[in-house]
């Protein structure tokens, strides 16, 4: 399983005593944590049905009158069960969760149930903090949770009560998730196994290794993709980094953990060379076709193109409706996506179509006053088009609903489901509350993840400028939710720039079909590395403009932005060979100049503007 896709739920515990034999929990707290993000989370306080003493209350602020009458481990079973089964397989997070899990273990024994734990590859789903704070920050010397959330900066107003404490944990396991994928950690398994590995301290360096380490240290700090060579230049591995010369160094530390993927690469390496690009983004996409390119061998994971898929909604049709898709096509439908899995994407479907009166029928569905209607419209999810109920005209009015709603992004769609499931509640209609949490949980996990899966490819035309260095300005045209075009900008570049501009956008978004043609596996793997990237690039101090339908009103927009990242005019010296204004060579050409750990370092070389 990919560490992406995992589902975590952090747990504690406060208890009368130390021994989960003889004593017992007076507070659980579990939180959840899908997707990158916390999701869901549960307290309650538990009648433990024997005495606490004054110096636990003292420690945990929990006293006897406090937990009177509430329920006991046994009454609030259901809800915790239930409240663990809405993640699939779950890892069980704590910091020095042994002791959360064995309290856990013998109250579940003690109600007559077992508690048993998931497992992947005969690895326990089960995850400490404190044994991770061990291998990730071997610099601090108390892993306790106080001085681990105190090193990141966490707040805990509740220390010692569990929903403070389980809290401040996710919040370190999100941190720990970032620095195992900056240590190209991308396996639960690998995640799991390495809070028991060995730390590689005092591993003896060899020769090669040394040299390595010494030439790394004239990479640049520029963003761009580094490859692995072993002895007879096989590729090993390929990576992207925002700072070549930090990324690559950090290869070297000495506190990897022995027996890790990380490990066994650098004992083969034996070449490392690198290419620089103008921005993350640009990074990005390069390293993703190197990978499909090379295959290499430590890139295991992304050899293979990741499963996508996408929401169509055939307006073409007369009566259009919601369906599943594994890519887009040229037949005049809006797609929706890229998505993580046809899971997803098919519960999002089944929201909208709660939500909207489309029909989920077949589409050569007979149509006249004899019809008799079927059991969507009996249910009230369709208006029977078929039977004459519904007219054409009233019906496309809907599918423009949908199609409004769906441009209002993310946050509607959770804002709508949240609704309609506070109204089930209300209606005492508990079972189709607990459907439509279940879905909101999902679509938290798919939508949730910072891209803009929700935007009509169709529609998701937009140009990305991206400071590179002082005075210099990366501008990549997007066209389709694909890169059309990537070049660098100066400031020599400003005169007559809103005539390039305009001849830019009529020759990409002009003279080109008002729908995206049929894409294979690369162009969707570019959607979703594009798509992940986008609601988290003004955090990078990146610009993005939408087109929208008349591309000529947006030509003032991009300049205007334009100037603001290339900021003043300074006296630039720039690097040997480059030439302010130049265009940066295509990230989609293969031949590109590379720059070995053994040579001199270079930028890519530039070649003259032309309109």
């Amino acid at each position: 399983m990919q560490l992406a896709d995992a589902s975590f739920v952090v747990v504690d515990v406060e208890t009368t005593g130390l021994s989960a034999a003889s004593n017992r929990i007076t507070e659980i707290a579990m939180v959840r944590v899908t997707g990158g993000a916390i999701a869901d989370s549960f307290q309650t306080l538990i009648n433990p049905e024997q005495y606490i003493s004054p110096f636990i209350t003292q420690h945990t602020g929990i006293t006897n009158a406090m937990v009177y009458g509430k329920p006991t481990f046994r009454d609030a079973l259901p809800d915790i069960k239930r409240f663990l089964a809405e993640s699939d397989t779950p890892v069980i997070v704590g910091h020095n969760v042994n002791f959360d899990h064995g309290f856990i273990s013998h109250s579940f024994a003690r109600a007559g149930e077992d508690f048993v734990l998931a497992s992947t590859e005969d690895t326990e789903h089960l995850l400490c903090t404190c044994k991770l704070a061990r291998r990730l920050l071997p610099k601090l010397q108390r892993r306790s949770l106080k001085h681990v959330q105190d090193y990141f900066g966490i707040k805990n107003v509740r220390q010692h009560r569990a929903m403070g404490d389980a809290a401040a944990t996710a919040k370190i396991l999100l941190r720990f998730l970032e620095m195992a994928e900056q240590m190209d950690i991308d396996s639960l398994q690998d995640f799991l196994r390495m809070q028991n590995a060995r730390p590689n301290y005092g591993r003896r360096k060899t020769k090669k290794q040394i040299s390595l380490r010494e030439e790394v240290k004239s990479f640049p700090e520029r963003p761009g993709v580094y490859t692995m060579r072993a002895a007879k230049g096989e590729v090993m591995y390929v990576g992207k980094a925002k700072n070549l010369h930090h990324r690559v160094a950090s290869y070297f530390a000495e506190s990897h953990t022995a027996g890790t993927k990380l490990t066994q690469l650098m004992r083969v390496v034996k070449e490392i060379s690198y290419e620089e690009t103008g921005s993350e983004l640009s990074a990005l996409l390069l390293e993703s076709r190197r990978i499909k390119e090379l295959g290499p061998r430590f890139n295991s994971l992304e050899r293979r193109y990741k499963s996508q898929s996408f929401l169509k909604l055939d307006i073409q049709n007369p009566f259009p409706k919601l369906s599943f898709s594994r890519e887009p096509g040229q037949d005049g439908a809006e797609y929706y996506g890229p998505f993580r899995s046809r899971e997803s994407t098919e519960a999002l479907i089944e929201v909208l179509n709660r939500s909207f009166t489309l029909r989920e029928c077949k589409d050569n569905f007979p149509i006249g006053p004899d019809v008799k209607p079927c059991f969507y419209h009996d249910i009230h999810r369709c208006n029977a088009p078929c039977a004459l109920l519904e007219s054409r005209d009233e019906y496309r009015i809907e599918v423009e609903r949908l199609r409004q709603f769906l441009a209002a992004g993310e946050e509607g769609v959770l804002a709508l489901v949240e609704q309609m499931m506070l109204g089930a509640a209300e209606r005492l209609d508990f079972e189709e509350a607990q459907f439509l949490k279940i879905r909101l949980l999902e679509l938290r996990r798919v939508l949730g993840r910072g891209e803009r899966t929700l935007a009509s490819i169709n529609a998701n035309d937009l140009v990305i400028l991206n400071k590179t260095t002082v005075g210099h300005c990366e501008v990549l045209f997007v066209r389709f939710g694909m890169l059309a075009k990537q070049i660098v900008l100066s400031h020599s570049n400003l005169d007559n720039v809103e005539e390039w501009f305009f001849r830019q956008l009529r020759l990409y978004y002009s003279a080109t079909p008002a729908t995206a043609s049929t894409a294979g596996k690369p162009e969707i793997d570019e959607m979703r590395i594009i798509s992940h990237w986008l609601e988290q690039s003004r955090k990078r101090g990146s610009r993005v403009v939408y087109l929208g339908d008349n591309w000529e009103d947006a030509v003032m927009r991009v300049v205007r932005e334009l100037k603001e990242v290339l900021g003043p005019k300074q006296e630039i010296v720039d690097a040997p060979g480059a030439t302010p204004g130049s265009i940066a060579v295509p990230i989609k050409e293969t031949a590109k100049p590379t720059v070995t750990a053994s040579t001199r370092p270079k930028r890519i070389v530039l070649k003259p503007m032309k309109a």
